[in-house]
């Protein structure tokens, strides 16, 4: 799944990509959130797009710089 990437525009975007990575290697939201030191409620939140003042920030940059963000999983 190396060579696939994708261009999120949005929190349900990224939330999406990351949550299909994450199960794709046969993680659960506990196992990664413990691995985090967050809750699992909190990174479900982000993997259902849930906006977060942080996140919505991000995307507000990339926008007013016409910059976009490339998600890729590493080999």
């Amino acid at each position: 799944m190396a060579d696939t990437w994708t261009t999120p525009r949005s929190p349900r975007d990224l939330g999406a990509y990351l949550g299909r990575v994450r199960r794709a290697r046969g993680l659960t939201q506990a196992q990664v959130a413990d691995e985090l030191g967050i809750t699992r409620q909190y990174l479900s939140e982000l993997e259902n797009g849930v906006e977060n003042l942080w996140v919505q920030r991000l995307f507000e940059l990339l926008d007013a710089l016409d910059v976009d963000l490339r998600l890729q999983e590493r080999p």
